[in-house]
């Protein structure tokens, strides 16, 4: 095969995640919308939307503020919004806050989550086996939650 001979096999290759082609840098102040299709840093601020095809890293000084959809998602600083990716993942350093709807979740000791979890593929899952879901119904048709902390706080 020669050097310019056309290759019909070839795929699109995920690039590594040390291989980002779109980067905001500390200083850098962005407020609007970006969509990618290659690996993303955040270094700076952003206010606004971003969305990718591949991963997303916000670094320990990074901050967005908005809302967020990419295959994966690595958080070093913070995210406050909602995150809709396939892998969550938050580091030591890491604070997210806000609504995940997600497929994995891996959080590092000392990392931070404060908000709403919506895991799509097992939710499904669980929901369409017959007794996953057990709740208890009140004489009004309500549904009441035990929650382990407040219930030990009454006893």
């Amino acid at each position: 095969m020669g050097m310019f001979d056309k290759k019909t096999s070839a795929k699109p290759v995920k690039p590594e995640a040390s291989h980002f082609t779109t980067s905001i840098g500390e200083e850098c102040v962005f407020e609007g919308h970006i969509s990618t299709s290659s690996s993303t840093r955040i270094d700076g601020k952003l206010k606004g939307k971003v969305s990718g095809e591949n991963t997303l890293i916000v670094g320990e000084r990074g901050v967005i503020l908005g809302e967020v959809k990419a295959s994966e998602v690595i958080v070093y600083g913070r995210i406050e919004g909602i995150i809709d990716t396939e892998r969550l993942e938050i580091k030591s350093s890491g604070l997210v806050t806000g609504d995940i709807f997600i497929d994995r979740l891996v959080i590092e000791e000392g990392g931070i989550y404060n908000g709403r979890c919506g895991m799509s593929e097992h939710v499904e899952q669980y929901a369409s086996e017959p007794g996953a879901i057990e709740s208890k119904k009140s004489t009004s048709e309500t549904i009441e939650l035990e929650h382990p902390q407040i219930r030990a706080k009454e006893l």
